[in-house]
């Protein structure tokens, strides 16, 4: 069946939905196509523009597209100098990235440590008076877009890099992971010879063992908060131990969790304040963080099977959990604190997927049925069954767009399926794309305005949105294999592919909209993984054969190899910082090796 079931009502798809208005809208990073090379003189005799007050010219530049307001610069004399003074162009460059993603950049920015944000400049220029010059600005609001564009600016003119090695990480066994914190001040270590190890920042941008934290048996990951003062450290022993960090940077033991059986999930709120853990052993638990800066066991979820995933809500008040007991649990937080049980939702197969809407009043969950349902929340706290997408197979992934309009699914079926909303809170089927094998994963651009699918038929296919609402296929990338991942850019206007032929594809977007190949990553073995760096900057892929590549953008449009790592031991993953320079090795060796990105003189 092609079809999508509102509360248990039968509905066409032959038109496009009336999509209901955002709640908040990026700039379009699709550009109109517009020209504009009129010199000064002509500009003067058919607009008015040059005689607006400046504030106002400002607010009417700013509603164009990041390439037409950087033409405009290029083709005035008069707008080079409005653009440039105002910081136009890096405000336009930062608001291609959704709003998360602005939030993660603006945390991690050490804007009150003058030292700090010199040493994530200097390594890519030697212009002391751009770097003095940007530094006075921190304070200004607009500070995080001027700074992470001039950085991005820095890094694209540098033609190739060379990795500086920092530290080196030692274990007894095998190194499970290996995380950054948000601000990349810290990262921790997880090993099977039962350890976790933290290290630190120093003034001096050296980096320092900060505590070893123990298990009884292998520890197989650890996590950050967001806000990068706490760390959980997760065992295969049914433990999860909780750190914090003190003022004079020491991390203290805080409390250990005890599960009944292996845990298979843990993480933290947006705001840090919470951590969800969820085991095998049928059961979730959320801990809480009082006002004295101790933990707590808030509140345990059970089921009558093994819980597959929990997470929370965008907004940190909802958690969801999902299992093989064919329910999925909506549980919310009271003004008092507590948590309570507002939902059970019923599938006829296990579920092992869930998600949330941005704004938090929407979920979707699915499994290894043939349904994706969707969920809303009423004012009274009630949720109430919106929608329900049907597949010929097993759905593996569905997620909302940015604005919760839409929500994508892919199945094994060999189809993914766009649905939206419309303005009676109805859902109806915008397009159905279509493989030749099962559709592995499927995903909205951070703009929402894109879609892309992975598929074991070898190919991934990028859908785009028009003005009216029609979506339109906008281009298939071919492998020999199976794509394993495709994962679009942050700021939306590159797309990336992992493939089991050894391959990862970068494709961007041009002026007219259209999406077109742009570089193609080569490794002798399967490409596990490929990624970008938080700014969009960088794609760093990971091959089987021992090795990992960095491909950086340059400011003429085109990717090109930065950086091959390699050792005498395989590479096993390779972390980036959300400070773009920062990468955690892992070797086959049992070691992580701490390197710093540095432009090659």
């Amino acid at each position: 069946m092609d079809t999508v079931n509102n509360k248990s009502v039968m509905v066409g798809s032959s038109s496009p939905p009336t999509r209901l208005p955002r709640l908040e809208r990026e700039p379009s990073v699709v550009s109109a196509g517009r020209s504009i090379a009129l010199p000064d003189e002509e500009i003067k005799k058919t607009a008015s523009l040059h005689d607006l007050p400046e504030e106002l010219t400002i607010k009417i530049i700013g509603l164009l597209e990041f390439r037409d307001i950087a033409r405009l610069q290029q083709v005035s004399t008069h707008f080079y100098g409005v653009i440039k003074s105002n910081h136009v162009l890096a405000k336009a460059w930062y608001h291609r990235f959704s709003s998360p993603d602005q939030y993660q950049l603006k945390t991690s920015l050490p804007t009150k440590d003058k030292k700090r944000l010199r040493h994530w400049l200097r390594p890519f220029t030697k212009d002391k008076a751009l770097v003095k010059s940007l530094i006075k600005k921190r304070k200004k609001t607009y500070f995080p877009a001027l700074f992470y564009f001039t950085k991005a600016r820095l890094m694209s003119e540098c033609r190739v890099f060379k990795v500086v090695k920092k530290v080196i990480i030692a274990h007894d066994l095998m190194v499970n992971s290996a995380s950054f914190s948000p601000d990349g001040r810290h990262l921790v270590t997880a090993s099977s010879d039962k350890t976790a190890k933290i290290f630190s920042q120093k003034a001096n941008r050296s980096w320092e063992e900060k505590g070893i934290v123990f298990h009884r048996d292998p520890v197989r990951s650890a996590i950050f908060s967001a806000d990068s003062r706490h760390m959980a450290t997760i065992g295969w022993e049914r433990q999860i131990k909780i750190h914090d960090q003190k003022a004079d940077g020491a991390w203290v033991h805080k409390l250990t969790i005890s599960h009944n059986d292996t845990i298979s999930s843990a993480t933290f709120s947006a705001d840090g304040r919470h951590l969800m853990i969820s085991s095998w052993g049928n059961t979730a638990k959320i801990c809480g963080l009082k006002d004295d800066g101790s933990w707590e066991e808030k509140l345990t979820i059970s089921h009558d099977h093994s819980i597959n995933l929990a997470i929370f809500s965008a907004d940190g008040l909802h958690v969801v959990t999902v299992s093989r007991d064919k329910k999925a649990k909506i549980y919310g937080q009271k003004t008092d604190g507590s948590w309570v049980e507002e939902a059970i939702i019923s599938h006829d197969y296990n579920v092992d997927l869930a998600s949330f809407s941005a704004d938090s009043r929407l979920v979707v969950t699915a499994g290894t049925g043939n349904k994706a349902q969707i969920h809303s929340r009423g004012t009274d706290s009630s949720w109430q069954k919106e929608a329900t997408i049907l597949h010929d197979n097993w759905v593996t992934s569905a997620t909302f767009s940015i604005d919760g309009c839409r929500v994508v699914t892919a199945s094994r079926d060999g189809k993914a399926k766009i649905c939206g909303q419309r303005f009676n809170g109805s859902w109806e089927k915008e397009v159905t794309i279509l493989h030749d094998n099962w559709v592995n994963s499927a995903g909205f651009s951070p703009d929402g305005r894109h879609v892309v699918t992975a598929s074991k038929d070898g190919k991934a296919k990028i859908c785009s949105q028009k003005d009216d609402g029609v979506w339109e296929k906008n281009l298939s990338v071919s492998h020999d294999d199976d794509v394993i991942s495709a994962t679009f850019s942050p700021d939306s206007r590159h797309m990336v592919t992992a493939s089991k032929d050894g391959k990862a594809k970068i494709c961007g977007q041009k002026t007219d909209g259209s999406w077109v190949e742009k570089a193609i990553i080569s490794h002798k073995g399967e490409v596990k993984s490929a990624t970008f760096s938080a700014d969009g900057c960088h794609v760093l892929s990971i091959s089987q054969d021992g090795t990992a590549k960095i491909y950086g953008h340059k400011t003429d449009g085109s990717w090109v190899e930065k950086v091959i790592i390699s050792d005498k031991s395989p590479v096993k993953s390779v972390i980036f910082s959300n400070d773009g320079y920062h990468l955690a090795i892992i070797s086959e060796d049992n070691k992580v090796r701490i390197n710093k990105l540095k432009r090659n003189k």
